[in-house]
């Protein structure tokens, strides 16, 4: 039941990730000098872009269905819950799509992790009112309620509030922690973590597992409390009392070990769980070797030494999700893309890591090779992530109209996200002009026709493409119209010769033939 929800979700969830992933790389070709200052992805937009779909898009979406791959593991997963589950996805997937045009036309706050306009806070909390309707039918048909459901309930109960109130401006504790070491803040995102791996790990295990040691998280969350107790009421934390909360997220790689061993889950069970684990113990070692004062201030002198963060969240949180994924659908999320996945965050995180202790003066060379090899690198990452999103969506292309369906898909749906993101840059090269306004909104547009194409290769192909052939003509007599006219230039006779031709395609050629 799950597992076709989510395999039906995951073409759309892939474009996020795409998007994210590609944000990434042309922010790592302007590291090198690609100049995209006429285009909607300039360096801070691009860079904005790629971290908040990292934090908001495909992974988290992906983690959030983990309760209930736990209820469908325990056999009380119904249809209803899914039903919710689906309308969660449909408001969160707005959510993605708002933020992502935000960001591209610059409605940027200027945070590092949360960019995006505070108002979008309350789609995510909107999404998550389905998500407890789904969560509360779940949970009814228990006749005694685990301890793991009870706490998944108020967790989600209290996401919302806190989303709202921590994400505000004026108030947030988000924005009060954007400056220092912030070790307390690390010791409380490093806490939430732990009940998702107690899940991931009751999820996967082979053999009945009951958690011990529950003293090595009831230490550092109290800690954590203790921490913004002080920051809160009495006086900025000083570095070595950060120092010292920071410290306390050793004590949780024992306890990930007592679970894993207890549960019997290993690399063959799970690779994805294995190697995130692997990368939270990585990070939490290195997190706090750096903080050391001395290698602190050789190492965050500078603004490129950001391995540490790749690895936590492009190879720790990423995982999480994809752990998920290779339990409900094995044969898409296989185990060699997890080994190709770490390998080359690994050497990301080494490239970015010697460039910047060239940059703060560790020692003398030229970084350009090392941003060179972390573009290369998220090329390989997002080839890789297309080339999965390929097998999940590959279909035959039986007849001519599937054909006639696919090119007008890449067409207008590719062409107009090419046109949103460069086509401030492409239309002088062309020799016209570009006013910056409607003409995005035509581009959107291309983008909505090529979804009908989209449609109409994976059901009721000739209706769909009497719509598209339709729209067209109507939209190609406008333009002709407005060029007649002299309103607009010679790109709207491009744009009308074109919509006419695609639909005299169809209707002299192809209507009636299957």
């Amino acid at each position: 039941m799950l597992n076709r929800f989510i395999n039906n979700e995951l073409p759309l969830a892939f474009l996020w990730l795409i998007l994210g992933l590609f944000a990434g790389l042309v922010y790592a070709l302007e590291m090198l000098g690609l100049d995209g200052s006429m285009t909607l992805l300039s360096p801070e937009r691009a860079r904005s872009l790629h971290i908040s779909q990292m934090l908001y898009g495909f992974f988290p979406l992906m983690l959030s269905l983990l309760p209930f791959a736990l209820f469908q593991k325990e056999g009380i997963l119904s249809d209803i819950a899914i039903g919710h589950l689906r309308r969660y996805f449909v408001v969160w997937n707005l959510f993605l799509l708002f933020m992502s045009m935000a960001l591209l036309f610059g409605n940027i706050r200027g945070l590092p992790f949360y960019d995006f306009p505070y108002q979008l806070n309350f789609l995510l909390a909107f999404s998550g009112l389905f998500y407890l309707l789904a969560l509360v039918d779940a949970l009814r048909r228990y006749d005694k309620r685990p301890l793991w459901v009870n706490v998944s309930l108020l967790a989600v109960i209290a996401a919302p509030i806190a989303l709202i109130v921590l994400m505000n401006p004026d108030y947030g504790q988000v924005e009060q922690t954007l400056v220092g070491p912030h070790g307390d803040n690390t010791l409380g995102m490093s806490f939430t973590l732990i009940p998702i791996y107690y899940l991931l790990i009751k999820l996967v295990a082979t053999q009945e597992f009951k958690p011990r040691w529950h003293w090595l998280w009831i230490v550092p969350l109290a800690g954590y409390v203790l921490s913004l107790i002080i920051r809160n009421f009495f006086h900025s934390l000083s570095y070595n009392e950060e120092w010292f909360f920071q410290y306390l997220t050793l004590l949780y790689l024992p306890l990930l070990w007592v679970w894993l061993r207890d549960a019997g889950v290993s690399f063959k069970t799970n690779p994805y769980l294995i190697l995130s684990i692997g990368a939270f113990i990585f990070v939490d070692l290195q997190g706090n070797f750096l903080f050391i004062p001395e290698i602190r201030a050789l190492i965050h002198r500078n603004d490129l030494v950001v391995g540490h963060a790749h690895i936590a969240m492009g190879l720790g949180v990423a995982f999480m999700a994809l752990s998920i994924l290779h339990y409900l659908l094995p044969n898409l999320f296989r185990r060699v893309y997890a080994i190709v996945w770490t390998v080359l965050m690994a050497l990301m995180a080494v490239s970015l890591t010697i460039a910047g202790v060239i940059e703060a003066g560790g020692f003398s060379g030229a970084i350009e090779p090392f941003l060179g090899a972390r573009a290369l690198i998220g090329a390989l990452l997002v080839g890789m992530v297309l080339w999965i999103t390929y097998e999940r969506i590959k279909f035959k292309l039986d007849s001519p109209l599937k054909f006639y369906h696919l090119g007008g898909f890449l067409s207008d749906a590719g062409g107009g996200v090419i046109l949103i993101l460069g086509g401030a840059a492409l239309f002088p090269l062309l020799g016209f002009h570009f006013s910056g306004t409607y003409e995005y909104i035509v581009f959107a547009f291309m983008i909505g026709t090529g979804l009908a194409h989209w449609y109409g290769l994976h059901r009721d192909p000739h209706h769909f493409a009497e719509f598209t052939a339709s729209v067209r003509a109507v939209c190609a007599s406008v333009f002709i119209a407005l060029y007649l006219a002299g309103t607009l230039d010679g790109i709207a006779l491009l744009v009308a010769l074109y919509d006419i031709s695609f639909a005299l395609v169809y209707w002299l050629v192809l209507r009636g033939r299957e």
